[in-house]
């Protein structure tokens, strides 16, 4: 039997629209406020989902399609983001013609990596060991082997995907949700009793000269998610790699020409679970601080 649909009310963002046509100093704006809801993933969202995934694992060799299907049934965890829409609109307004009121704009999920009987699941696991082989420290690249070899330590992969320019107070919410999830469906299923979390955080660094390259402290970081900075503190382990060379979506639009180039990365990040809580406090903190 199909869980009932969770509708979570997220606050209202602030969107700018810029007039492209407009090219002078005097740009015309206008502020769009939209609502947004967290819901149970359904079929009707696989393409969507999908398309989320493939701007966070570009040409990975992971089946994205089996990927979005294992989200889309596992209906106890993960949320997908979509606007609400007023129904007291007037029918002549045309302003919400062009948008689809099933359109999906984020992802907030967990993928059980200790349930190898998907396609998916196997080449995340080799992705994984690979990965932290080729980027991370010594001690990193064991830890994960050993830990994803551990049936008796499962581990969980969280997604965390949304489209540029919605703002962070938009994850807090969804976090919650993940958090209460895995809360009870662990006491009916031990494999989601996860002794850690693996996230893949999508960032930007500025491109620096060599000798700038030389001095890391000095590094100009941008996080696509802003508030996964937090989970990178909390981080016991992680590694980094640059995905210039392949194709994905730009931060947030294309770059003036003066503008520093900004080089894309990917950084693996292996917490306890035992901690989700407490980052999701220091986000929510941070955020209420601001």
């Amino acid at each position: 039997m199909s869980a009932p649909a969770k509708k979570r009310s997220i606050q209202p963002r602030e969107s700018k629209e810029i007039d492209s046509d407009d090219q002078e100093d005097n740009v015309d704006q206008m502020i769009i406020n939209v609502e947004f809801e967290g819901r149970n993933p359904e079929s009707s969202d696989f393409h969507s989902v999908k398309q989320l995934l493939q701007q966070l694992f570009l040409k990975a060799q992971v089946n994205l399609s089996d990927m979005a299907s294992v989200l889309i049934n596992q209906r106890s965890i993960g949320s997908v983001i979509k606007q609400v829409f007023d129904d007291e609109v007037d029918d002549d307004d045309d302003d919400d013609d062009d948008v689809d009121s099933n359109q999906v704009f984020g992802i907030t999920s967990v993928l059980n990596m200790a349930d190898r009987n998907t396609d998916c699941v196997e080449q995340l696991h080799k992705l994984m060991l690979d990965l932290s082989k080729q980027h991370g420290e010594n001690n990193t690249s064991d830890f994960i082997n050993n830990l994803l070899n551990d049936n008796q330590k499962p581990v969980g992969l969280l997604i965390n995907e949304r489209y540029v320019n919605i703002p962070p107070p938009i994850s807090v919410p969804l976090l919650q949700s993940i958090s209460k999830e895995l809360t009870k469906a662990k006491s009916k299923n031990p494999s989601i009793d996860f002794s850690y979390l693996i996230m893949i955080c999508k960032l930007y660094k500025m491109k620096q000269s060599k000798k700038e390259n030389k001095n890391k402290q000095g590094e100009q970081i941008i996080w696509s998610n802003a508030e996964e900075e937090i989970f990178d503190e909390e981080a016991e382990l992680k590694f980094e790699f640059c995905v210039q060379n392949e194709k994905g979506s730009g931060l947030a639009g294309s770059w003036d020409e003066g503008d520093s180039e900004m080089i894309p990365y990917r950084r693996v990040l292996l917490f306890p679970a035992q901690k989700l809580d407490v980052i999701i406090n220091k986000i929510q903190l941070l955020l209420n601080s601001q």
